[in-house]
């Protein structure tokens, strides 16, 4: 946090106000909590890693899980889920299949829980598949280009 304090105050010193963080799991911060220091919290959080959810449970994986850990964590502090998905390709994990169906499925579980809890920012992960990363599972959190977006995940809940 050192770096982010000295970033900080430089921005500071010249007259930036814009709010400065850092990204961690949301574990690495609910077990940590050196790491709220931050002006906001910023936190990755996957349910398809962290408990063997299934796809339908992402939205509440966030919101009644992360979201609550993080508050206790990080009294009085703005949350930002930096990123948030599901994979397409990839093998499971426990009850957590890696499927083009589940990742919209997920996105569209998230996009309902965002509409009922408005104070927290989720960001979806990623844009597109990254091919160079090690694993199947991590290639294909991408969403372009494999569902309708308008039609699928943004559907009404």
């Amino acid at each position: 946090m050192a770096k982010v304090y000295d970033v900080r105050g430089y921005l500071r010193s010249v007259g930036v106000t814009t709010p400065v963080s850092t990204v961690h799991t949301w574990v690495a911060i609910r077990d940590s909590p050196a790491l709220c220091g931050a002006d906001f919290v910023g936190a990755n959080t996957h349910a398809f890693y962290d408990g063997g959810r299934t796809s339908g449970q992402a939205g509440d994986f966030v919101f009644k899980t992360v979201v609550p850990a993080l508050r206790a964590a990080c009294p009085g502090k703005k949350l930002i889920i930096t990123e948030s998905g599901w994979p397409s390709r990839g093998g499971n994990i426990g009850v957590a299949a890696a499927s083009v169906s589940g990742e919209r499925n997920a996105l569209l579980k998230l996009n309902c829980a965002c509409r009922d809890d408005t104070s927290v920012s989720v960001y979806s992960f990623e844009d597109d598949d990254q091919i160079w990363k090690a694993n199947d599972n991590e290639r294909s959190f991408g969403i372009f280009g494999k569902f309708n977006l308008l039609g699928d995940v943004f559907a009404p809940c």
